[in-house]
């Protein structure tokens, strides 16, 4: 059954003036109030004449009366449910919800309509169908007929003619009505059901349980019946491949017919015939042409179309000079030039390719218990769109416990279907009213340097060109047996004063297309095997990839280096641990002196587990002593303690030299997470990284042989990283932070120890349809939100804004009899004589009510920051674990104070903490022109002493705290984190950590914040 995702088939009948595009809806009179199509209409009126009359046929009195009865209108929302059992015989016993009672439904919903018969002639002309032969007769005189023979029973000439008008014609209008009317309000409750049940990892026995124990509160389908009922609205099923028992490779392409594995020589089939693995692909047609039945999706999809090019701007990937290259070139597929230019169509999409292992079980007899999860993000939403779990496009799951050894083979299907849609695939817009072509087009592959090597057939750190980015010539290291990629080679021990061959940082070979075109080409005319795999290590390539095949994909082009795993995952760590002398192979500084002493790490590590308490839950989880507990840090740890938390520890125990070095580092990683960059300023970034990994090498491998190890790939990667930015847009683009959340969600349904890749194979097309039916329903969309941030409504029950102040929400806990005590009166006095010098201070202070309201926290709105004040924290509490009390705010101050000049008044940040929040109202003062009452929100503030500037680029610390001052609400900024540190001043010192900037945040469940974690 087709619900409205166009295909491409062209319909046999032409469309008549009488139900053109733009016929108006009208008001329907069958009491629905609604306004529909004209047909659709007709349809209510003939199916509340058929519920009157079936009443009718049940109750003599009406029947008697039926010359004067009149057609009652039908409540709203029951305009489309026919008479059922219950209405027809009486009320169901509660709670009987039986297996027999969902069998009968679900038949009822799998129901096909048979294919009609084929005739030359017209619906119109229908001739009078012969006569039926004499029903057999019943075996009860109570029995039911099913909801199926009642409809066909009362098929008339008209209903065909309409039958035939519905799909001769494009009224996806229509359409939508019929299938939303047969959506049953226990079917829609269902559905949003099933997708909790999918996010929030509920068992199936636990659903079931829920669906009991409130069984005469809410009515839920059955497990079975919900999947063929979700099935059927998404309008599509997925395709099932057989594949290795050991993973090797899929029987697709050039195997589809082979029995045994080409290359461990494992049988396909068990004794019975059956394969004894397979793995699930689901298409990506039917899905992505969903998003165009729902016109929000549509408008967020234009995000693409409508992104306003500047010049010299780097701040998405349509900023980058693929996107561009690719808009001037003609989309050719196998060899045909299709004359259309990528990305000429309004609704043509860009996606990015995601991958990465998981393992399964931690603790696994098998130490490959891997799988691997494949998924599209899509890049025309917006970017705080595309990196929500329920916009992303599950490709497949490759079954472990192994590695594939041919990735390639589990790629065919998407391949396929990439250049199906290069073509361009017919789909409707709910949003225009008319088809379209819409073609999707990969534009990036990410994922770490494992998944990249699969997806590229790039040999790795074992090849000895082990770059994927350039053709630098590796350096063998015999006892590790393996190739590293230092810039410089290493000194002759016996010479140590002669100079090495080296690469220049700034002009690396890059590999092109061209030229690894001619080394495929090379491998491929070697006459033998093991020529083959010799020009392979020489090249470091393991061969051609069948994503070639796709037009908008090119190599190397197409694959940058992942940010995630690049600099937060490999990088920082081993900085950390060459300082703390626990880097392998290398356990002391060689002729340097970059080592921290051991009491030095001790007080770091405490310092930075204790600043967890000082630094609020937006900003990072928790963070681990670093010292004991480093295997501990993800990502998200490892991001804010190189750029925020290291800064300040390190201060005063690692060598000025090192600790130079290191800011260099910190100002790199700000540059590439800045949200606003321009291509000038990443060419001054390659300069800047060059400048880093020559100091580096220069500090810790130190041009040594035994001290090879440190010039890792990922070390020499980062030199790369510029030329990605500019090549392919920011790394938040195509970094995997998304992926690994999506991972998370994998490795949560994985729970059987026995067939674990058959439950997450079940998650991940799950996840498909409910993305896919969510689309067409906003209501099941609804039930996708992660977290409160999501959240339709703007305040809670415990917020409230007031009008004079729109974009500041007040939180509970909320005093509304607060005595002001006199030292607040006086601050609130001289804030306002500030202000206002139409009054004295002592005017000011008599017109101050002795009580107001006292508000706890403070939310500012679209997004901003979460303050707990200090009369709000309780440090016995959960909450009161996390301050969140100290901000960032902002006064006016006389630039020429101390030096007798002019006054001139600048904007000056300052930090401080947040007492407590005061609302009152004054009185009206004809006297002084105030002819109505004044309301103002007022914070009270206690200042850090001598700690002005701006802490977002530069370092603000302060030793106490200073005077106690009332500022107007709007100059709170934003909410700040400290850490206290001993490395410079015996007595201590508190650092501010402010991360009001530009930069991007690398929270990893960022979308799962709750408001009251805000402490």
């Amino acid at each position: 059954m087709d619900y409205g995702y166009d295909t491409g088939c062209n319909s046999d009948y032409s469309s008549s003036a009488e139900f053109s595009e733009d016929e108006d809806k009208v008001l329907c009179t069958c009491g629905c109030n609604r306004k529909v199509t004209v047909r659709s209409k007709n349809r209510h009126l003939r199916k509340a004449r058929r519920l009157a009359a079936a009443l009718a046929l049940n109750n003599p009195t009406i029947l008697a009366n039926s010359g004067n009865m009149e057609v009652e209108p039908m409540p709203a929302g029951e305009e489309n449910e026919e008479p059922n059992e219950e209405e027809m015989h009486g009320h169901a016993p509660d709670g009987l919800f039986d297996a027999s009672q969902d069998v009968f439904m679900n038949n009822n919903h799998e129901e096909e309509l048979s294919d009609a018969p084929s005739s030359n002639g017209s619906w119109n002309e229908l001739g009078t169908p012969p006569p039926s032969p004499p029903p057999l007769p019943s075996d009860s005189e109570n029995e039911i007929s099913s909801d199926d023979e009642d409809g066909y029973q009362h098929i008339t000439a008209e209903d065909y003619r309409e039958y035939d008008r519905w799909y001769a014609e494009d009224r996806q209008d229509e359409l939508d009505e019929m299938i939303i009317e047969t959506l049953t309000e226990e079917e829609m409750d269902s559905i949003k059901m099933m997708a909790i049940r999918q996010f929030g990892h509920i068992s199936m026995r636990n659903y079931e349980r829920i669906r009991y124990s409130f069984r005469n509160k809410i009515r839920l389908l059955s497990l079975q019946r919900l999947k063929t009922r979700v099935e059927t609205l998404a309008g599509f099923k997925p395709e099932n491949y057989d594949c290795c028992v050991n993973v090797c490779h899929a029987f697709t392409g050039t195997r589809s017919a082979a029995e045994s594995c080409s290359m461990c020589g494992e049988p396909r089939y068990d004794g019975k015939g059956a394969p004894r693995k397979s793995f699930q692909y689901i298409p990506t047609i039917p899905r992505l042409q969903a998003f165009f039945n729902n016109p929000a999706l549509i408008r967020k999809l234009s995000y693409r179309h409508e992104y306003p090019e500047e010049d010299g701007a780097m701040n998405d990937f349509f900023d980058s000079a693929m996107y561009k290259d690719l808009r001037k070139r003609n989309i050719i597929v196998d060899g045909e030039d299709l004359g259309v230019k990528f990305f000429s169509g309004k609704y043509d999409i860009a996606t990015s390719i995601l991958t990465d292992g998981v393992q399964i079980f931690k603790k696994s007899n098998q130490e490959n218990a891997t799988c691997w999860p494949i998924m599209l993000q899509i890049l025309n939403l917006p970017p705080t769109d595309r990196s929500q779990l329920r916009n992303v496009v599950p490709l497949c799951v490759i079954p472990g416990p192994n590695q594939p050894r041919d990735f390639d083979s589990f790629l065919v299907p998407f391949v396929a279907e990439c250049k199906k849609f290069a073509r361009g695939v017919e789909t409707y817009n709910t949003l225009t009213g008319q088809t379209f072509l819409l073609r999707q087009h990969p534009v990036l592959v990410g994922g770490d340097m494992q998944a990249i090597k699969h997806f590229e057939q790039m040999k790795g750190p074992n090849a000895k060109v082990p770059c994927r980015g350039c053709l630098g010539v590796g350096c063998y290291h015999h006892g590790k047996r393996t190739y590293y990629i230092p810039l410089s080679e290493p000194l002759s021990a016996d010479v140590p004063t002669n100079t090495t061959n080296s690469y220049d940082p700034l002009a690396l070979p890059l590999r092109t297309e061209a030229n690894l075109a001619r080394q495929l080409d090379k491998m491929e005319r070697a006459p033998t095997k093991t020529g083959y795999e010799e020009l392979a290590q020489k090249y470091g390539i393991a061969g051609r990839s069948i994503l070639d095949e796709i037009p908008s994909i090119k190599r190397p082009t197409s694959y940058p280096h992942e940010f995630l795993h690049l600099w937060l995952l490999n990088h920082g760590p081993n900085l950390v641990a060459l300082w703390s002398g626990k880097y392998p192979g290398i356990t002391n500084s060689g002729c340097e002196d970059y080592l921290i002493s051991p009491a030095d790490w001790a007080e770091i590590g405490c310092e930075t587990e204790k600043a967890t308490n000082l630094i609020p839950s937006a900003f990072s989880r928790s963070l681990p002593n670093i010292q004991t507990s480093p295997h501990l840090y993800c990502g998200e740890s490892w991001s804010f303690w190189l750029i925020y938390v290291g800064p300040v520890v390190l201060r005063g125990r690692l060598k000025k030299k090192y600790y130079d070095h290191y800011l260099e580092l910190v100002s790199i990683l700000k540059c590439l997470l800045d949200y606003a960059n321009t291509t000038e300023r990443i060419e001054q970034l390659r300069e800047e990284i060059a400048g880093y990994v020559v100091r580096f090498e220069e500090y810790y491998y130190q041009y040594n042989y035994d001290r090879l190890a440190v010039c890792r790939l990922t070390l020499h990667a980062l030199l790369h990283v510029a030329d990605d930015v500019l090549r392919c847009g920011p790394v938040w683009v195509y970094w995997s932070f998304l992926i690994e959340r999506y991972c998370h969600e994998v490795l949560a349904c994985a729970n059987s120890k026995v067939l674990p890749w058959q439950a997450i194979q079940k998650f991940v097309l799950q996840l498909a349809q409910l993305s896919t039916v969510s689309a067409r329903f906003s209501e099941v969309r609804k039930a996708l939100l992660f977290g409160t941030g999501d959240a339709p409504v703007q305040t809670s029950r415990m917020e409230h804004i007031y009008r004079e102040y729109p974009e500041t929400i007040l939180r509970c806990p909320r005093l509304p009899g607060f005595f002001i005590q006199p030292n607040v009166r006086r601050r609130l006095a001289g804030f306002f004589r500030t202000n206002d010098r139409r009054r004295t201070f002592h005017q000011w202070l008599q017109s101050i009510p002795e009580r107001c309201e006292r508000w706890g926290k403070l939310r500012v709105t679209d997004g901003g920051d979460c303050i707990r004040s200090a009369s709000a924290t309780n440090a016995l509490s959960s909450y009161g674990k996390r301050d969140a009390s100290f901000i960032k705010y902002e006064y006016d101050e006389d630039k020429n104070l101390r030096n007798n000049k002019e006054i001139e008044m600048i904007k000056v940040f300052g930090y401080g903490r947040l007492d407590f929040i005061l609302a009152l109202t004054l009185p009206a003062a004809p006297e002084f022109g105030v002819d109505e009452p004044q309301f103002h929100i007022l914070a009270h503030i206690t200042e850090a002493k001598d700690a002005r500037g701006d802490a977002s680029i530069e370092r603000i610390s302060y030793t106490k705290l200073g005077r106690s001052f009332v500022l107007d609400i709007t100059s709170v900024k934003h909410v700040v984190g400290r850490v206290e540190t001993r490395g410079e001043k015996v007595g201590g010192e508190w650092v501010i950590v402010d991360r009001s900037g530009s930069l991007c945040p690398t929270v990893f469940h960022q979308e799962e914040e709750g408001f009251e974690d805000d402490g």
